[in-house]
């Protein structure tokens, strides 16, 4: 069994936990349903807020190059 996280097994682990833990509440397709949009939102946030990271950056360097390159060429 893979125990690295987000792996295949861990994931299964994880639906099968959230199933038995809301089965006094909801069908156990509705428990899985539950936890896929979860996590499915969860994975794609990440993601946006990452790749906002990266693109910040990218235009911090671009604005810092810029600068420098005028300060040389006026210096």
């Amino acid at each position: 069994m893979n125990t690295d996280k987000f792996s295949v097994d861990y994931f299964k682990e994880a639906l099968r936990t959230h199933i038995d833990k809301n089965k006094d509440y909801v069908s156990s397709t509705q428990a899985a349903n539950s936890f896929y949009r979860s996590m499915v939102s969860s994975i794609i946030y990440d993601n946006l807020n990452k790749n906002f990271e990266l693109i910040r950056r990218i235009r911090n360097l671009d604005e810092a190059y810029n600068q420098i390159k005028l300060e040389a060429q006026q210096g």
